[in-house]
């Protein structure tokens, strides 16, 4: 009879375990939130870098339907802003063209004539392959023989003792310029501006004077006919 009741309560038994385990499966807690923003973040920054990789995609397809690197874009953009920062630097003294210019340091031009101190020998030259303009410059004590200055502007200009010996400054302007004891022996002053001209001192033997004169030996500060 045991026997027989135990074979009955075996089954009943079994089934009694397998709820009871199905019970404890479904009654396990739910995730706790620090899981769940965990779980978030990773979903985000998988997302993110997804979403990076896809920018990457579609800068590479622009690249090659372009033709041009996008290094190399960037580094073109680079050099324009150098250039500006350089050219703001320099400021007014940066001006290419017709003003007299000049090569400077990196390949920027810069103005040629200077009003700040007295001019060399070369910048004078580098004016007169421009602009010809020396428009209140000082040129003072500088050698000028036989430099050919046609037409060029000296109106106010600093002449103070310059030599100026064969030289030709036809048709330039001298208006209130300062040939204080220059030497202009032998020059051609062939219808050149002379008004307000100072020329004290100035020697002018042999010089072609505005009106086609030669000046006698002696013209000193004025032409002697």
């Amino acid at each position: 009879m045991n026997r027989h009741l135990a074979a009955h309560i075996a089954p009943f038994a079994l089934a009694v375990w397998l709820f009871a385990g199905a019970t404890t499966l479904h009654a396990q807690p739910a995730p706790e939130p620090a899981v769940k923003e965990n779980v978030a973040k990773e979903n985000a920054a998988e997302a993110q870098t997804l979403k990076a990789a896809e920018a990457k995609l579609a800068a590479l397809a622009k690249e090659v339907e372009s033709g041009k690197p996008t290094a190399q874009v960037s580094s073109k953009k680079a050099g324009k802003k150098a250039a500006k920062a350089t050219l703001k630097k320099h400021g007014k003294g940066a001006k290419a063209g017709k003003n007299g210019t000049g090569k400077g340091k990196g390949g920027v031009t810069v103005k040629a004539k200077v009003l700040e101190r007295r001019m060399t020998q070369a910048e004078v030259q580098g004016v007169l392959a421009g602009s010809r303009d020396f428009a209140g410059a000082d040129l003072s004590g500088l050698n000028l023989t036989g430099y050919d200055l046609t037409g060029a502007k000296f109106n106010r200009a600093n002449l103070h003792s310059v030599n100026l010996e064969r030289a030709d400054l036809s048709e330039t302007d001298l208006e209130l310029a300062d040939l204080t004891g220059a030497n202009l022996c032998g020059a051609s002053l062939n219808q050149a501006r002379i008004r307000g001209t100072r020329l004290a001192g100035a020697k002018l033997d042999g010089a072609m004077w505005t009106d086609k004169t030669i000046c006698r030996a002696g013209s000193v500060g004025n032409c002697i006919e």
